[in-house]
């Protein structure tokens, strides 16, 4: 099936369905659009005449919700969704805050710089103060967590950080941003991953804020006769007004195949296992036999001429003092990993009771390949750890049973390397 989406450079409402399509791999054609080519045909997709609108060998859809929601439900298994049915409630509950919330404040605030509507120091004014509202409201819900919904980026993450992409990028400067570090982080978390930055390019925070033509950075002035009148004096005097530049335009890079793909590519046909087969069978344990029962069934699937396992134990333990901050490490450590998710798998692990010395991270790992590079390379935590490398060939029920504990842990009951398990964070 083919898809087109019709839409303006640098929209950012468009920013949200490409990634959408970047992570579940559909192919959006992006032809040349202008506001001159509003003809009968272009109508007839919709009505109001506005964009995006993603045509579709069956018809159109319009309205950049709905196809963001049209794209991130064709696949399954990349959870773009949710992995439940609440979650994809969850979702929905914050692409409409987005609608509500952030975008009317955020475009009230930058359309004037960038000269699609007049300055006026009040809306201006009265947009800053609600866009930061609602970020404090973001910045409480991502105080413990990472993303917005679930363990992984969804469309939750991805509509609401390209609401913020010119925001974040021109007008939030240092100042503005301070209360919210959460969302800082949050935000460039999701603009670094590799499917976000193929839309969106590199997105560096604010240094300096942008101002419309008009502004001065004052206060809009009180009302009444006095205020009026001082207003009308300031305008005598400001200069003419310069044309603010348009957005920058969607920058297509590019792609460079990773090594691991190549290597995927290179011994399709050789290979026994497809990782997201195992990934379907861990992801549906808790809906067949249960974690433990699933891992048996790795030993199975297995393909050691193609795959290794290894186990991590990160080296200076002895800086970890409480178990809930060491949980936070853990997720971290998974976020960074995005750059080879389509090959691996691996949980990491906080294990021990709380006080110095007592607390431990660790985790076991599914590579594609016989190397832990890949890992190196892209994760920059991963060097702060030490790598064993386990024998998947000829394994012994040791080693089977250091692979249970790990991928299977999920109780407090439960032991990890002799040690009781606290926290564990899934990649898949």
């Amino acid at each position: 099936m083919s898809y087109t989406l019709h839409t303006y450079p640098g929209n950012f409402r468009a920013f949200k369905i490409l990634i959408a399509a970047q992570y579940n791999g559909v192919a959006v054609d992006v032809p040349d659009f202008s506001a001159t080519e509003k003809t009968a045909e272009f109508l007839a997709m919709n009505p109001l005449g506005k964009v995006p609108v993603l045509e579709t060998s069956q018809g159109c859809i319009f309205e950049s919700n709905a196809i963001a929601r049209y794209l991130a439900r064709m696949r399954v298994d990349t959870q773009l969704y949710g992995a439940t049915f609440f979650e994809s409630g969850q979702i929905d509950s914050w692409l409409d805050f987005c609608t509500h919330e952030i975008e009317l404040p955020a475009t009230m605030w930058f359309y004037p710089v960038f000269g699609y509507m007049p300055f006026n120091a009040a809306a201006t004014a009265k947009a800053k103060a609600d866009l930061a509202k609602s970020l404090a409201v973001l910045e409480k819900h991502l105080l413990t967590r990472t993303y917005l919904v679930g363990d992984a980026v969804s469309l939750a993450d991805i509509v609401v950080a390209s609401a913020l992409v010119y925001p974040m990028k021109m007008l939030m400067d240092k100042a503005f941003r301070k209360p919210f570090p959460c969302v800082t982080r949050w935000f460039t978390t999701v603009v670094n991953q590799d499917a976000v930055k193929a839309v969106v390019g590199d997105v560096p925070l604010c240094a300096k804020m942008l101002t419309a033509a008009g502004d001065d950075g004052k206060a809009p002035a009180a009302a009444g006769g006095a205020g009026k009148a001082k207003a009308k004096k300031e305008k005598k005097a400001q200069p003419k007004k310069e044309k603010a530049a348009p957005p920058p335009p969607q920058v297509k890079k590019v792609k460079v195949k990773h090594p691991l793909q190549i290597y995927q590519e290179e011994n399709k046909e050789a290979m026994k296992l497809n990782i997201d087969d195992w990934k379907r069978e861990y992801k549906n344990a808790k809906h067949n036999d249960g974690y433990k029962a699933s891992v048996a069934k790795f030993w199975e699937m297995v393909d050691p001429a193609h795959y290794s396992v290894w186990v991590c134990r990160y080296k200076h333990n002895e800086e970890n003092t409480q178990l809930w901050m060491t949980s936070n490490a853990i997720g971290g450590f998974c976020d960074r990993t995005e750059e080879i998710r389509k090959y691996a798998m691996g949980t990491q692990a906080v294990t021990g009771s709380d006080g110095a010395g007592n607390i431990y991270i660790s985790g076991c790992w599914l590579f594609l390949g016989h190397s832990q590079e890949h890992m190196v390379n892209c994760n920059p935590d991963a060097e702060y750890y030490e790598w064993e490398k386990l024998d998947i060939t000829n394994p012994t029920d040791a080693t089977k049973q250091m692979v249970s504990e790990f991928w299977a842990a999920e109780l407090e009951t439960d032991v990890i390397e002799s040690r009781p398990y606290y926290d564990s964070k899934v990649f898949v």
